[in-house]
């Protein structure tokens, strides 16, 4: 089989998880906002994610660093500036993330909510200059968006007329913001409640 063909099949995957992660994102923000608004009527609706959350938040960070690479080095898309600067904010989330599930750390969910606000602006931006492409059509696609010769604006896919991979990368670190908001969420309360903490 062609190499297009597994290429497709890892990208409707890809997609298909892209999908489930925003209805958990949606849901995700949704308890969070329900449980600061009335902590006692449901205080058990963010400490149900909280239990495995950053074994979750881990698996997010390998599955989209693993489909990084797989566009990259198997499919052969060259990454652009932007995907680069998306990769610096999600490839330490990894490390971090696994060495916070074997400590059973939660301390990491600050440092990965810093790095998650900074690569989701960067593929917010960029999946911007690529939708605004397709909509509009105001540049030439091909032209290169710095000296490595690769286009920011262009895309390989649009899966179900709107995913494209930053709006996946885009995905993940709202997951992964958000399971991060979720676990300093105790950490806030106690601060609140209690002056001695810092």
């Amino acid at each position: 089989m062609p190499l297009s063909f597994y290429a497709f099949n890892v990208v409707f995957v890809l997609s298909i998880l892209t999908v489930a992660g925003q209805c958990i994102a949606v849901t995700l923000a949704i308890a969070f906002i329900i449980d600061t608004a009335a902590p006692l009527t449901s205080p058990v609706v963010v400490a149900g994610f909280r239990r495995h959350l950053l074994t979750t938040m881990l698996l997010v960070a390998l599955t989209a660093t693993l489909g990084s690479l797989f566009f990259s080095e198997i499919a052969g898309w060259t990454p652009c500036k932007d995907c680069w600067l998306q990769r610096i904010f999600m490839y330490p989330q990894v490390v971090m993330l696994m060495i916070a599930v074997w400590k059973r750390d939660r301390g990491v969910a600050k440092y990965v909510l810093a790095l998650c606000v900074f690569g989701a602006a960067i593929a917010a931006f960029h999946y911007a200059i690529q939708m605004q492409n397709l909509i509009a059509s105001p540049t030439n696609p091909a032209t290169p968006c710095d000296a490595s010769g690769v286009s920011c604006v262009k895309t390989p896919f649009v899966e179900f007329g709107y995913i494209t991979i930053p709006l996946m990368s885009f995905t993940a670190f709202c997951l992964n913001g958000l399971g991060s908001l979720c676990l300093l969420r105790p950490a806030l309360e106690r601060r609140g409640t209690d002056p001695s903490i810092v």
